[in-house]
């Protein structure tokens, strides 16, 4: 399987109780699939996996492939602290129907080079389903360098890669390492303000958080790069950056620029405007912050 495209990390709805909230799913996954999305991503960042219940976790993977129809691939984020409980939930993942899951380097201690080889080496030897490595340093503390992921990319259950070390000389060098996998192989670009770029100089797509908002016009952007229509893609691009300058800006935190997306999709009536615990949704001057952003980039998108 070579994955391609636009993959969203959707985020997780939840109701005021901080139970799924199934309509909002619903609501999201329609969004996505309308938008021509070529994937979609659950329970990684912008997911907020690592807060969620084991059972939330479980009823998402199973409302989101039940709504999906295997119209398009569903990855599922796997990262843990223990292998066996990776796994473990990998064969759930299988048995309601994802595609392939996606696992970080275990958070809390930081991991050497070698370790995050001998870590994700054993994982993909036991998963159900093939494996995508994320490189989030910015939460597991533990950066994948580029010889790292060209010694996995060998494994034949390793099959992609998404870089969200928002370093894009980095990704330039996981570009240059991976070529001999180019045929199995897959890179994909995190933040959302490097996509259109990455997609230019050989990305296979991208797996960012504003497409949960405006997945028509990252696929665009991601169809221009593939075709190098720089110039559309330099329209695109300003387009879905100055969504992130306006909203992932507003909230203080690591969770700050959930805030404001969660925020901005409740004000589009997809999803309620809550967070996992302990975090606590805006309001007040901050949601009439969102309003007025989503306002102006409503009219920034009308003129693409």
């Amino acid at each position: 399987m070579k994955l391609t495209g636009l993959i969203p990390p959707m985020v997780t709805p939840l109701d005021e109780k901080r139970r799924l909230d199934k309509n909002g799913t619903m609501n999201m996954v329609n969004h996505l699939l309308k938008g021509g999305v070529d994937g979609i991503f659950l329970l990684g960042t912008t997911g907020e996996g690592p807060h969620l219940s084991y059972a939330i976790r479980e009823e998402l993977v199973k409302t989101v492939c039940r709504l999906v129809k295997r119209r398009v691939p569903v990855l599922v984020g796997i990262t843990e602290t223990d292998m066996d409980d990776a796994v473990a939930f990998a064969a759930k993942c299988k048995s309601h129907g994802a595609s392939a899951v996606v696992a970080a380097p275990p958070y809390y201690f930081k991991l050497t080079q070698a370790e995050c080889v001998t870590w994700f080496t054993e994982m993909a030897d036991r998963l159900p389903l093939p494996l995508v490595i994320y490189d989030m340093p910015a939460h597991t503390d533990t950066i994948i360098e580029p010889a790292t992921i060209a010694k996995l990319a060998a494994h034949p259950n390793i099959i992609a890669m998404k870089d969200s070390s928002s370093i894009i000389a980095l990704f330039n060098k996981f570009r240059i390492a991976l070529e001999p996998f180019a045929d199995k192989f897959s890179l994909f670009m995190g933040p959302d303000e490097a996509m259109g770029e990455a997609v230019l100089l050989g990305a296979d797509g991208g797996v960012c958080t504003g497409a949960n908002l405006w997945p028509a016009q990252f696929k665009a952007m991601y169809l221009a790069a593939k075709a190098g229509d720089v110039e559309k893609v330099r329209r695109l691009q300003r387009f879905t950056t100055m969504s992130s300058y306006l909203l992932y800006g507003l909230g203080q935190g690591q969770i700050g620029f959930l805030k404001g997306v969660k925020c901005a999709l409740a004000e589009m009536g997809l999803i309620q405007n809550v967070l996992s615990a302990p975090f606590t949704p805006f309001a007040g001057r901050e949601r009439e912050h969102v309003k007025a952003a989503l306002k102006k980039l409503r009219r920034e998108g009308i003129m693409l």
